[in-house]
């Protein structure tokens, strides 16, 4: 990469594969949240001019969720290019997605539009030491990227890259802190800045990806929803324009292509665009071969589609992958994929391939307490509506054995008093 600020990069924008919701019950703050998420799943960090292979390695290992590898390629750019606040930008990604690895949110299921970020199984704790050093690099960036603007304020380059700054912090702030109202504005102020870029100059397609997603996000709130919140400043162009935007970033952005693309997954998903969803993630699952969340997306997308046929097809695949090491899948616990495929085996009515798959969830060394309780109370309901109540029983007090979610042990205990009735 040349040591300059550039116009945008690919960046990890895989994570917003599934849909951007919100809840009702959580109002203007869990808007919020979601607009966060989407805003800045997006760090961008290089130019189309940058030839460095360090560089190239490292973003194309952030994209096949390789964190270690890109974040050990984009400190040797710190050090060799100390001024260029874009590859702080990139180490902070990097950084970024390694905590939320960590606390396993980085899931398709964590980002689905339900009330929170994360699953049962995620957790909140953060590295005190991991938390500053993401919070020491965005402070460096920024701080790179105002020594240009005092230079020279109208620095387009220099305001897109403190827009990326301010909208990882809101990324981590809302993913990783749920801190709602700091994240809103920190990407209030990126969109913003975004906005003078595009002023400054029409044609930096990259900066239509920031301003797209927030116009989409805040387009799909409902009516009453939108009037509340707008007392924090939440406003939007509307969602048409947001969806405007984004196909422009994905049709003409210099190197931010990709991410509008990711973010459109989000947005098709849920606006029930499945067909297009799925050429998306076909052609970024076949330049990213090693990103195994594509793959789960497609899968997902098949059973909303109630393509159950083609959603066993696809688990199964990852499955095999898995097993096989190969394209790095071996990352991917093997307990979620059994438990994904058993449940589209059960969706199908195929009950006995599903107990196949759901024993092998409880055997697996990897699967979760509530994975586990799960499919002790699938096995349990499919066997009593066998009329097998003694094997039903013993499913129901497995899972009462189980550090799991309370409301499963309820279930447990509910179907052990009185037989489950398909």
């Amino acid at each position: 990469m040349m040591p300059m600020v550039m116009t945008g990069v690919e960046r990890d924008g895989m994570l917003s594969l599934k849909g951007i919701m919100f809840s009702k019950r959580r109002g203007a703050f869990r808007l919020v949240a979601t607009v966060v998420l989407c805003l800045l799943l997006l760090q961008y960090a290089a130019a189309e001019a940058d030839p460095s292979q360090i560089y190239r390695e490292s973003t194309n290992a952030l994209y096949n969720l390789d964190f270690s590898i890109a974040q050990s390629g984009y400190e040797t750019l710190t050090r060799e290019y100390p001024d260029n606040p874009d590859y702080w930008n990139a180490l902070a990604s990097s950084i970024w997605l390694t905590i939320t690895l960590d606390q396993q949110k980085l899931n398709i299921e964590s980002f689905s539009g339900g009330s929170s970020f994360g699953t049962k199984d995620s957790r909140d704790a953060v590295n005190p030491q991991d938390e500053q050093r993401l919070r020491d690099t965005i402070a460096t960036a920024i701080a790179k990227a105002d020594a240009m603007l005092k230079k020279n304020p109208n620095n387009v380059r220099a305001l897109y890259a403190k827009g990326i700054s301010l909208g990882t912090l809101a990324s981590f702030e809302a993913t990783v802190k749920r801190s709602y109202l700091s994240a809103h504005s920190k990407a209030k102020e990126a969109k913003s800045l975004h906005q003078q870029v595009l002023k400054l100059d029409p044609t930096f397609d990259d900066a239509r990806l920031t301003i797209g997603t927030y116009d989409y996000v805040v387009g799909v709130i409902p009516g009453f929803v939108r009037f509340v919140v707008g007392v924090f400043g939440v406003r939007g162009a509307g969602k048409e324009a947001g969806i405007q935007q984004l196909e422009l970033a994905a049709a003409k952005g210099k190197s931010g292509s990709t991410d509008a693309k990711m973010v459109l997954l989000v947005v098709y998903n849920r606006e029930k665009k499945y067909d297009d969803s799925l050429r998306l993630i076909n052609e970024l699952h076949a330049k990213y071969p090693r990103n195994f969340l594509f793959e789960l997306a497609k899968a997902s997308i098949y059973g909303k589609m109630k393509d159950w046929d083609n959603a066993i097809q696809v688990y199964e695949q990852i499955l095999a992958k898995v097993q096989a090491k190969k394209d790095g899948y071996e990352r991917l616990r093997i307990a979620r994929v059994y438990y994904r495929l058993a449940d589209s085996y059960i969706q199908r009515e195929q009950f006995e391939k599903g107990v196949e798959e759901f024993s092998h969830v409880v055997a697996s060394k990897d699967a979760t307490p509530n994975e586990k309780a799960n499919a002790y109370l699938w096995m349990g309901k499919i066997f009593d509506s066998k009329q097998e109540r003694s094997k039903a029983v013993q499913q129901y007090n497995l899972v009462l054995g189980l550090d799991c979610d309370p409301d499963l042990k309820a279930e447990a205990e509910k179907y052990k008093r009185t037989p489950f009735i398909s």
